[in-house]
């Protein structure tokens, strides 16, 4: 997979990063004599939880004992190199090489790789995955257990990667067409105005002439010996850093690497890293960008040479400067586009990127209405000016160092618990920016270190520095040719023109929700010790479940669930829920609009996001235990007394045309738009509305909906993690316990119907992407989710997973066709019997038939013998790693413990495990034979539009705009 990487301002790595850190390690004759201390910066302590060292062959390694999750491990191997240092006739090779050197080695043959880590419990894509960006290639194992055997595996594995891929002719002919599958999964219209940006704010420069993906030529023709050029000059111990996050002992792992990697040598000459160029001067320029695909947006850059000094205190301080300066720009935009009326544009911001030590850019962007083009434009320019000009206010100053403090006062306390993925990823985010990994308590002590000097002075200084270098440059991006680039240089230069004002203070907002009326009884209380939860029903109706866990320090997440969610909608119109999740908490309080609502919470820690469900609407946030009170307070406001402003929608409903222009460019865009109302029978609470549906809709359309809800409808409330129970009932009773009495019904859920085979066997879409571009899916109706149906249900999934093993290895590993090919079984646990097993792939249009045939041939395969055992583990293992790791944290329990009232929640915990284990290759061959087999499947594919195509099924007739 190759990753496009725009680094933030270095500050974010060291406020939010993550912290490793380094000892000094143990002297032995394994290691070179600097073993302990790679990992530098004037004034700066690594974090001494980490221990580092070097290998005499120059590999460089981080190891860090962590037991979050306990029993696992993350594992990633950076080599530092990527498409920075290709050739001209080299161009893609470092993304083509990350494939090849996991397509066969000295020891490992084509296709065995990903077999060997799935007979170890992990799956491809969430636990072995791997990246090329611009200057980095990253291998990444996440170990579902650190047992001796798991580990050896591991390290073998990555030495093979290391020095001793054999880069395979005829293998190389095979990946070809998965490296192109990834190529044009990836050809979007944001994609090539990207590629349109990098050249024209990086002239001259490789930045815009080394994408990760290269050239379809270079990957459809490159020979082996290119490849393996590339290979010999970078893949390199002294260009190598190994890292290790886990539930291990640090010492048993720095003698596995001395064993596994102390050996490895560079073979011939190492590559020197190429000259990226340097940004050159240049005065105000622009450039229109014409896409249909894209609504009206704009961005003014600003471009320097980077700032190339090592890491110290005192370029974390200017960085902190810089990041405080931008931050409050960002808070002045939001309030812009959250006025009344007619706001200058739907949104904006502020960023700041470092790209691969070539260039450093500041950059504002907008979004706008179509014909609000040059008032977006105008007022971006003059809050820049603004700040510029006039600096910021002390009291913005105190509102994002309360911000910042805050945050890092809860990594401080949180520093325990973090997961060892989290961790990994942080420290290879460091070493790839040459940054010390600080501690969390360095972290805060540093900043209150530095806050005192924090003035209004320094900020304004740090903001002239952001908007300095060459430009502005101006880059407009439009659905159609509505302005040339002289007319937008010439509205930018009349908005430079006109004075602007300094920023007015703004009076602190007082949180007027701390009381909602006398608190709640409790009319009824259960245990359930076996899965640590407690379950409290109010006197007013509302139910409390709340399962206490310190797996995650300072974490918890809390869900409201209330109403019915589309079980109350009518089946005959679209849901509002295209608009509705953003546009609920933008309408903010009755008595706090949006911004208000940021202002009076400075200092908390809490948050709302709002979701529709099938069986419940959900307001759900994260927090502290400290903070608990006010997140409780923040959600019940919504509930009790929703803002309904309109804003947000209008909003959103201001972009229905690119909306649907975004869908129509792609395939898979098409595909997400139109299959859950095909796969529901034309249920139109599936159906994404038309442009014309979406223009003419209100608010009001929603607030029908849900009002009723909110004020009476059941409420259901989740809470899980660093809490106690009596805590957590203490601030339920205080807030929703206090609310009038709700509901307590639960409408019967209607017949959901899994269509016919449509007429002619095939439900053709069309797109308005590339020719080569295609996606097919077949999907064959099933079962829900209940306690007749629960093992089946389960052995149904499990039998997705073969077939998703079967499908890769039949389109990816043999024919080479298509990059992700997925099988997945989803069940309902709503709409009764409603479920179905599915199997999707992007290739050219040209493989669709042979998709299709591989699929049928699979399901009639699968139905007509028993799976082997090797393949059954392989299927197995990851997805019971995967359920062992969720249940550590605090996310599954918020979807596991709803309605824990009903037995069936508890049983459905408590048999996960079992119900996977008990599944034998007959069990599955027959749930095969009774599901996959006759004239049942659903066969959609999409392609590129032309004036022949078939007209659309009756389920989709309406959508003509």
């Amino acid at each position: 997979m190759f990753v496009m990487r725009r680094a933030a301002l270095a500050t974010l790595v060291l406020l939010a990063g993550t912290s490793l850190a380094a000892t000094a390690a143990s002297a032995r004759p394994v290691v070179a004599a600097d073993a302990g201390g790679w990992m530098r910066g004037d004034g700066l302590r690594a974090d001494p939880e980490l221990k580092l060292g070097t290998l005499s062959n120059g590999l460089r390694y981080v190891i860090r004992r962590n037991k979050t999750p306990p029993g696992v491990a993350a594992v990633r191997l950076r080599i530092n190199t990527g498409s920075l240092n290709e050739a001209d006739d080299q161009r893609g090779l470092a993304h083509f090489l990350e494939h090849m050197v996991l397509n066969g080695t000295q020891n490992v043959p084509e296709g065995e790789f990903v077999r060997r880590l799935e007979r170890a419990g992990l799956r491809f894509g969430p636990d072995t995955n791997a990246s090329t960006s611009f200057g980095q290639t990253v291998f990444k194992l996440d170990l579902p257990q650190t047992d001796k055997a798991t580990l050896d595996e591991a390290m073998f594995l990555l030495r093979e990667v290391a020095g001793r891929a054999t880069i395979d002719a005829a293998a190389l002919d095979r990946e070809r067409g998965i490296v192109l599958s990834e190529e044009r999964a990836r050809a979007t219209p944001g994609y090539r105005m990207l590629v349109d940006q990098l050249a024209w704010l990086y002239p001259g420069q490789r930045l815009g002439q080394r994408l990760p993906i290269g050239t379809t030529e270079i990957i459809r023709t490159a020979p082996r010996q290119r490849l393996l050029d590339y290979y010999r000059a970078w893949y390199r111990p002294e260009r190598a850093t190994l890292v290790v996050v886990g539930d291990v002992d640090p010492a048993d792992i720095e003698r596995r690497l001395q064993t596994q990697f102390g050996d490895w040598k560079g073979v011939g000459p190492a590559g020197t890293p190429a000259d990226q160029g340097r940004p050159s001067p240049r005065q105000t320029e622009g450039r229109v960008f014409v896409d249909p695909s894209f609504a009206a947006s704009m961005t003014i850059n600003w471009v320097r040479p980077p700032d190339l000094s090592p890491d110290s205190v005192a370029q974390r301080t200017r960085e902190l400067e810089e990041q405080l300066a931008a931050t409050i720009l960002n808070r002045r935009l939001e309030k812009l586009a959250q006025q009344d009326g007619r706001p200058p544009f739907i949104a904006a911001r502020v960023f700041s990127s470092e790209l691969e030590e070539t260039a450093a850019t500041t950059g504002m962007s907008a979004e706008a209405r179509l014909g609000d083009w040059r008032t977006a434009l105008t007022a971006m320019d003059q809050e820049q000016r603004r700040l510029v000009d006039h600096g910021v206010t002390a009291d913005e100053i105190e509102r994002e160092v309360t911000g910042v403090r805050t945050a890092l006062q809860a990594a401080v306390a949180s520093a325990s618990t973090r997961t060892s993925a989290g961790l990994a990823e942080g420290v290879v985010a460091a070493v790839d920016r040459d940054k010390v990994v600080t501690s969390p308590a360095d972290r805060l002590a540093f900043y209150e270190g530095v806050a005192p000097t924090l003035t209004p002075a320094r900020i304004g200084a740090a903001a002239r520095r952001l908007f300095s270098g060459s430009g502005p440059l101006l880059y407009l991006s439009l659905p159609r040719p509505l302005v040339t680039t002289e007319a937008a240089l010439a509205a930018y230069d009349a908005s430079r023109k006109v004075a602007v004002t300094p920023p007015l203070a703004q009076a602190r907002i007082a949180w007027p929700y701390s009381t909602f009326g006398t608190a709640g009884k409790i009319a009824e209380r259960r245990e359930f010790a076996e899965i640590g939860a407690t379950h409290v029903r109010f006197a007013n109706g509302v139910r409390l479940t709340v399962r206490p866990s310190a797996a995650r320090k300072e974490q918890v997440l809390v869900s409201v669930r209330f109403g019915d969610g589309r079980l109350a909608m009518p089946a005959d119109r679209p849901s509002p829920e295209w608009a509705l999740g953003n546009a609920f908490t933008f309408g903010g309080t009755g008595k706090l609009d949006a911004d208000g609502v940021n202002r009076a919470l400075t200092g908390k820690l809490v948050g709302a996001g709002f979701v529709v469900d099938d069986d419940r609407f959900v307001l759900a946030g994260a927090t502290r235990r400290e903070d608990l009170p006010t997140q409780m307070q923040l959600l019940a406001a919504y509930v009790s007394e929703p803002g309904w402003r309109p804003l947000g929608w209008e909003r959103i409903k201001s972009q229905a045309a690119s909306i649907h222009d975004r869908f129509e460019s792609s395939p898979n865009g098409v595909l997400s738009r139109d299959l859950g109302l095909l796969l529901r029978s034309g249920d139109k609470r599936w159906e994404v509305p038309s442009r014309t549906a979406m223009r003419a809709s209100s608010i009001a359309d929603a607030r029908t909906l849900v009002d009723p809800a909110l004020r009476s409808g059941r409420i259901e409330i989740i809470m899980a993690g660093d809490i106690t129970v009596d805590q957590a009932i203490a601030q339920t009773a205080a807030t929703f316990g206090a609310l009038p009495a709700r509901a307590d019904s639960n409408p019967p859920a209607g017949p959901m119907v899994f269509p016919p085979p449509p007429a002619g066997g095939m439900v053709t879409l069309s797109h308005r992407g590339r020719e080569d571009q295609a996606v097919g899916m077949i999907a064959w109706p099933t079962t829900g989710y209940s306690p007749e149906t629960r093992q089946l249900a389960r052995t149904l999934t499990l039998l997705g997973a073969v077939f998703q093993l079967r499908l890769t290895d039949e389109l990816r590993e043999k024919e080479g066709v298509s990059y992700a090919p997925s099988a997945v079984h989803g069940a309902s646990s709503t709409w009764g019997s409603y479920g179905y097993l599915a199997a999707q792939v992007e290739a050219p249009p040209a493989s669709l038939p042979g998709f299709f045939a591989a699929a049928q041939r699979i399901a009639d395969d699968l139905a007509s013998k028993p799976v082997d055992a090797d393949e059954l583990a392989r299927a197995r293992r990851p997805m019971l790693a995967a359920i062992e790791r969720s249940r550590d944290g605090n996310g599954y329990w918020m979807g596991a413990l709803e309605d824990i009232e009903d037995p069936f929640t508890a049983e459905s915990i408590r048999t996960q495990r079992t119900d996977l284990e008990a599944v034998t290759p007959a069990v599955l061959k027959q749930a095969a034979a009774r599901y996959l087999l006759g004239p049942k499947a659903f066969r959609i594919q999409v392609v590129k539009g032309n004036e022949a195509k078939p007209p659309l099924p009756a389920v989709l007739s309406s959508r003509k705009d």
